[in-house]
């Protein structure tokens, strides 16, 4: 190797020395300019949100639980044959009020009528029997058993004739309450066997509203409670529930409530949607404007307030009913200052610059 790479290669191997060594020591060198033992700087003060809150002060408002239901009949049953015939007769007209013992259908009466006729007859024989029996037994000429026997036989007589009278009776289907015929399922012609349906009754009066109660809320319903059922039509009727399902749905964990309201005028139908109101005991409210409620990292609806210290508390509330100018709700403390402006960007816990709504 020529002498002249041997020295550029040591020249190179001393540079390259050179500047290692001296990164190496300055860098472990204190810097001259920064002070040893300067002190860290303090975090920036967190900047209070403006917010604007309203004043609020609770009153005694009555609680009521708002539902959504249907009306229905109070009674619906299907009024069936006890005898078998063919249809002679249909007198009710469909969707026409009828009054308890109203014929429905009738029957043809084959020969019910002569089947009475000779039930009748024999009754008669076996009375004139008896009564020749009892008048022989008192001279001595019959003994007591023949007269017990000509009565036995007299009386299964007249059960006879009572029996044939009830066979002829049930050719006619008759309505078992006031109500209305609202379906006829046979028609003139058509065969009626023991248990077949000549048609659908209906009690409209009174009518029932019946909804679904949440667990949380069944506590405040009982029964003979006060309420208002509204329908579509905009019409409103008063009334009292009647019935609370002891056992919930397996499915919604509901319970099913009815409200009986008068219906003497007709006025009402059953199957209508119906918004229905329950008054119950007076609670603690407060009026708030229906944009200041919003939800919790939890789901839960409230809304955020400010202490007397400007920092924000978040409230759970329950909504007891719409008002003219905002939300009537529980759940609140009896003075409180409401974020009416601002409660989207803060949250539990900031402090917040407040200026009160005037």
């Amino acid at each position: 190797m020529k002498k002249s790479y041997i020295a550029a290669s040591v020249i190179a191997a001393l540079a390259i020395l050179y500047f290692v060594f001296h990164a190496l020591f300055a860098g472990s060198a204190p810097a001259k300019d920064a002070p040893q033992d300067a002190a860290p700087k303090s975090a920036p003060a967190a900047q209070a949100f403006n917010v604007i809150g309203q004043d609020l002060q609770a009153s005694q408002r009555p609680s009521v639980l708002t539902l959504r239901g249907k009306t229905e009949a109070a009674r619906q049953v299907s009024v069936r044959a006890e005898t078998a015939g063919a249809v002679a007769q249909t007198p009710a007209r469909e969707g026409a009020k009828v009054k308890k013992g109203d014929v429905l259908c009738r029957l043809s009466v084959q020969a019910r009528q002569a089947n009475l006729d000779q039930a009748r007859a024999t009754r008669d024989a076996r009375k004139l029997e008896w009564v020749a029996a009892r008048t022989l037994e008192k001279k001595g000429h019959r003994s007591a058993t023949q007269t017990a026997a000509a009565k036995a036989a007299y009386d299964a007589a007249r059960a006879g004739v009572r029996q044939a009278e009830i066979e002829l009776e049930n050719i006619n289907i008759r309505a078992p309450f006031d109500g209305v015929f609202e379906r006829r399922d046979a028609e003139i012609g058509d065969y009626l066997a023991p248990g077949q349906s000549c048609g659908i009754v209906a009690e409209l009066d009174p009518l029932i509203v019946s909804a679904n109660v949440s667990e949380k809320d069944i506590a405040r319903v009982s029964v003979g409670l006060k309420g208002r059922a509204r329908i579509a039509s905009g019409q409103s009727f008063t009334g009292t529930v009647r019935y609370i399902d002891p056992i919930a749905d397996a499915a919604t964990r509901t319970f099913r409530i009815e409200l009986q309201v008068d219906n003497a005028k007709g006025e009402l139908r059953a199957g209508m949607t119906a918004d229905l109101r329950l008054d119950g005991p007076p609670v603690s409210a407060q009026l708030i404007p229906a944009d200041t409620m919003v939800l919790n990292s939890a789901g839960q609806l409230g809304v955020r307030t400010v202490d007397a210290t400007n920092h924000v508390r978040f409230f759970p509330i329950d909504i007891i009913e719409d008002g003219d100018n905002g939300i009537w709700v529980s759940g609140l403390p009896e003075h409180v200052t409401v974020i009416i402006e601002g409660q989207d960007f803060v949250r539990e816990g900031s402090l917040v610059n407040l200026t009160r709504a005037s």
